[in-house]
């Protein structure tokens, strides 16, 4: 299978937008509220993503484990200051069995895990056969995997929570990039059989550099029943 990466949420694909709020209170007169987009996630049972064209029969890593590839996606807008710019930003998935009391739900693979400023552009990746993200050539020789086109928009990226059930990716500003536009990152669940599908809820945190120092703002109270979503339930 051959996955690519959007560079923007279309409207049907939002799943939120709006303004962040303050997590502690703002002084008079403080930089407009960040507007921010949060994505549907897109997912994919592995199977399906991993057999490709070549119709091989594919074993999962754990035959009592259930596992799914899963996309996020969000947007952070330009701010209304000139003098206003992101410093860095928190894309957080907690991960939830649909079946209360099946068994702890974790990330299996995590991407990126770690992008720098140097690697900008498009990346070609592969999932390979043990659910695990890797170099697409590498995959393909396999003739078993799914081969990922990645454009990095983030200057810096870096993913946190393998083996977790809270897995987040951090991303950062860099000197000769500003930390704005949509960013994608990819995740493989492993969850129980009995699990029967997993919740998971979607969060986004970002610190603002100000003319009265750095505001850090989360999502509002209003935005929490769309940020929870049903995978392959």
């Amino acid at each position: 299978m051959q996955i690519i990466t959007p560079t923007q949420i279309d409207a049907d694909q939002v799943a939120w937008e709006g303004a962040l709020e303050p997590q502690a209170e703002m002084l008079k007169g403080a930089p407009a509220r960040p507007r921010v987009t949060l994505g549907v996630p897109v997912w994919w049972p592995a199977a399906d993503a991993v057999e490709g064209e070549t119709g091989q029969p594919w074993s999962p890593p754990s035959a009592d484990r259930s596992y799914t590839l899963v996309r996020l996606a969000c947007t952070l807008h330009p701010p209304a200051e000139a003098r206003t710019r992101y410093s860095e930003a928190m894309l957080r998935a907690y991960l939830r069995p649909h079946s209360a009391g099946a068994g702890r739900v974790v990330a299996h693979d995590l991407y990126p895990q770690r992008l720098t400023v140097e690697e900008t552009g498009t990346i070609k990746i592969g999932l390979g056969p043990d659910l695990k993200f890797a170099d697409a050539l590498a995959v393909k020789l396999l003739e078993i995997g799914a081969e990922i086109e990645f454009p990095q928009v983030f200057p810096v990226v870096q993913g946190y929570g393998l083996g977790e059930s809270r897995p987040y990716w951090r991303f950062a500003h860099h000197s000769g990039r500003p930390l704005l536009g949509c960013q994608s990152v990819y995740a493989v669940l492993d969850a129980p059989r009995a699990a029967d599908g997993v919740r998971l809820t979607v969060e986004l945190v970002a610190t603002l550099e100000t003319r009265f120092g750095p505001i850090r703002m989360g999502l509002p109270q209003e935005a929490h029943a769309h940020i929870q979503h049903a995978i392959g339930a």
